[in-house]
């Protein structure tokens, strides 16, 4: 198929889009087909309702723009099991709650039902199976809501010193001397290159990236200057950025190496906060003056969240 990523998405699921018909019929028949559970018979229906349609959309979009940019994925007809699985794992990597988990699986099950539905209609042969890969995935994110401990690395400078490839170590050091989530830390442009001043709290001269976080917030992070030297030499030309799967198993290699847990990328981010959250207190800082701060910092909307992290 060709098109763009919203085009592609469109149209396969236009072969589910059942908005205003009957759920006790489509039921029924789902049963009648040799569905028992209600999963099996989730996913025989189509969807109902236009807000869950555009969940589902928004998922696909993203999955699919995912193997496009970081598998080479340009026909959402050739989307695999294993192209899913590693979208899935690279949001568990961002550190996204189990709920929201849930809803990528639940939204990309439905993306199998309507590429299965594309094919026959269109009677290109293909078939889709994604299940596997993605009740691997529910299995590896089945406690990250219940999570009690920490992900931060034991030793992060050096894990960033073990990454192999310019490139990759660039993007673990502005993660772990930031506090950067792995999507602020690609793509970064050089308009967003903000210069090098003091610390507004600690009078410590950093280089500071201005990024774009969750819900669209605009924030300012801040790193070495040797590090933000380095990103200036690699966005000269427009923008610094890499492949997320690949930076993936480039940090995989270097936790490896570095004697440490594979805690993802996000475990960086971790090891940030408790970081930060010791140099503002060593500062003078109050708990709750540290708290609100990191939080303001971490770019989170409460408090209470940021106390996660420091476990």
């Amino acid at each position: 198929m060709r098109g763009s990523v919203a085009h592609q998405v469109h149209q396969v699921f236009e072969t589910v889009k059942e908005i205003g018909t009957s759920k006790h019929e489509a039921k029924s028949l789902a049963r009648a087909g040799g569905a028992v559970t209600w999963h099996q018979i989730g996913k025989e229906m189509g969807v109902k309702s236009y807000a869950t349609l555009d969940a589902y959309r928004d998922v696909s979009k993203d999955c699919f723009r995912y193997a496009k940019e970081e598998l080479g994925v340009k026909d959402i007809e050739k989307l695999s099991g294993e192209d899913v699985k590693s979208f899935l794992e690279s949001k568990i990597d961002a550190g996204v709650a189990h709920a929201t988990l849930s809803q990528y699986c639940a939204a990309l099950e439905k993306l199998e039902v309507a590429l299965n539905r594309y094919g026959e209609q269109n009677l290109t042969g293909q078939t889709y199976q994604f299940s596997e890969a993605i009740i691997e995935v529910r299995e590896a994110g089945r406690d990250l809501d219940r999570f009690e401990g920490t992900r931060a690395y034991r030793n992060p400078r050096g894990l960033v010193e073990a990454v192999r490839g310019e490139k990759f170590r660039l993007a673990a050091a502005i993660q772990q001397e930031g506090g950067a989530r792995v999507s602020e830390a690609n793509r970064i442009k050089e308009a967003s290159l903000m210069g090098i001043r003091p610390d507004s709290q600690t009078g410590e001269v950093k280089g500071w990236i201005k990024v774009q976080g969750k819900g669209g917030k605009i924030r300012e992070v801040g790193v070495q200057p040797e590090t933000y030297a380095r990103l200036e030499k690699e966005a000269a030309n427009g923008r610094f950025e890499f492949k997320t799967e690949a930076y993936r198993n480039a940090l995989k290699a270097a936790a490896a190496a570095s004697g440490q847990k594979y805690e993802g990328s996000h475990g960086l981010r971790w090891s940030w906060a408790q970081n930060r959250h010791a140099e503002l207190q060593r500062n003078g800082k109050s708990y709750e003056q540290t708290i609100g701060q990191v939080s303001r910092e971490m770019g989170h909307e409460r408090a209470d969240i940021t106390e996660h992290y420091l476990r």
